[in-house]
Parts: C-alpha cells; structure tokens; sequence
C-alpha cells in the first residue's frame, strides 16, 4: 500500500475522522470554485460573442444573396503563359 512517509497519520480515531472530514471539505470546495470559475467563462464568453456580433458589419449569409451575374465567379488568379520559353528552366 502506498502512504507518505514525511506525514504521519493520527493514531486517535476521532482525529482521523475530523482530518478526513476537512480533506472532503476542502476536496468539494476546489470543485464548487472550478464550477463557479467555468460559468464565468462561460458568461464571458457569451458577452464576448454578442458583442463581436453586433459590432461585425452585416455581410450577407451567401454568395447566392448578393445582387450580380450569377455567370461570374470572384477570386483571384494567375495567368500561366503557355509558351515553350516559360516552361524551360
């Protein structure tokens, strides 16, 4: 069985009792804190997505709701010449 050596346990039953009681004590109350602490994450979060939202410039959902020729695509490109000289090194 594993124990640490540099504590040495109580020999009273009572004492062992009241440590173990204050060991769950404090085990229960970093939980209840690490809880607490997610929820403020959480809200802050929440603040932080409303606000982004509201201050993003309206863009439209798709590129099928923008007003233009349906024929044409946006982007960017590169012309390629296809000239033996180009293609040697």
């Amino acid at each position: 069985m594993f124990h640490w050596r540099w504590i040495n346990r109580p020999k009273n039953p009572l004492l062992r009792i009241v440590l173990a009681v204050l060991a769950i004590v404090f085990v229960a109350g970093i939980v209840v804190l690490g809880f607490f602490a997610l929820l403020a994450f959480a809200f802050i979060g929440v603040i932080v997505a409303i606000v982004r939202a509201l201050t993003r410039p309206h863009a439209p959902a798709n590129a099928a709701s923008r007003v233009g020729d349906p024929r044409v695509i946006e982007g960017e490109f590169v012309v390629v010449r296809n000239d033996p000289a180009a293609l040697k090194h």
